[in-house]
């Protein structure tokens, strides 16, 4: 501790936030507990107050720290967990956790997905689907940007509220989301989904492409969801599989 790397590149702050951030994330700081304070972190580092202070205020706005008046800065979040093991809604599975969500909806509306897409979805070419884009807030902070297709022989149309949990609007429409199959890769994103998530231009992110499928096998989804690196991980159990002699 005290050094910084050697990142000459970067701005002083922002190589600061960076340390924060992994020591907040590999339980250096742990959750609830004061960080050193900014008198302390400006020796360490040997930068200016300011440059100090505009890194931890960084990591508040991103829900990593809070400020309390005559208290200090304390550590707010630790990663949130998913389990791949099982299908749940987005809004049920952080609600489960403790979690507030809610969703900024930036468009929805009909447009010609890519081939790929129509094809996963079970569509002729040039079929128009329903795209749903949207950004995920978890306790008042961007976690993920969702984009998301829709078939048009469900009856889902773009005048439904889908400021809160999609799942909701499949039951209304009698649609059971049964099974799904992923594929998850690691990503830097670029300035637009950055500026959307309040995260940095090529910092890491997760990217989970994935296809929802009612009871009968019938696509109901695509869904191109892109999850904040800093704040997001997947969890799983895998049993080793004997083999015959």
């Amino acid at each position: 501790m005290g050094t910084l790397p050697k990142r000459t590149n970067l701005p002083l702050y922002y190589q600061i936030e960076q340390v924060l951030r992994e020591r907040i994330m590999d339980g250096t700081f742990k959750e609830g507990r004061m960080i050193p304070p900014e008198s302390q972190l400006e020796k360490e580092f040997q930068v200016s107050r300011i440059t100090v202070r505009r890194a931890v205020e960084n990591l508040v706005q991103l829900g990593l720290l809070r400020k309390q008046q005559g208290i200090g800065t304390t550590v707010t979040k630790s990663y949130i967990d998913d389990d791949i093991n099982s299908l749940e809604g987005f809004t049920e599975k952080m609600e489960r956790q403790g979690h507030r969500v809610s969703s900024t909806l930036l468009e929805a509306h009909y447009v010609v997905p890519s081939e790929p897409i129509s094809v996963c979805l079970g569509l002729p070419a040039g079929t128009k689907v329903l795209l749903i884009s949207r950004v995920r807030n978890v306790d008042g902070a961007p976690l993920a940007l969702f984009n998301t297709y829709i078939p048009p022989n469900l009856g889902i149309t773009d005048k439904e509220d889908f400021s809160g949990s999609l799942f909701e609007v499949y039951e209304r429409h009698g649609i059971v989301p049964t099974y799904s199959d992923r594929t998850i890769r690691a990503i830097n994103v670029c300035k637009r989904t950055a500026e959307l998530l309040q995260i940095n231009v090529n910092d890491a992110a997760l990217q989970l492409n994935y296809e929802v499928f009612d009871g009968d096998g019938r696509p109901i989804e695509y869904d191109e969801g892109i999850y904040r690196g800093d704040w997001y991980q997947y969890k799983m159990r895998i049993y080793r599989t004997m083999r015959r002699v």
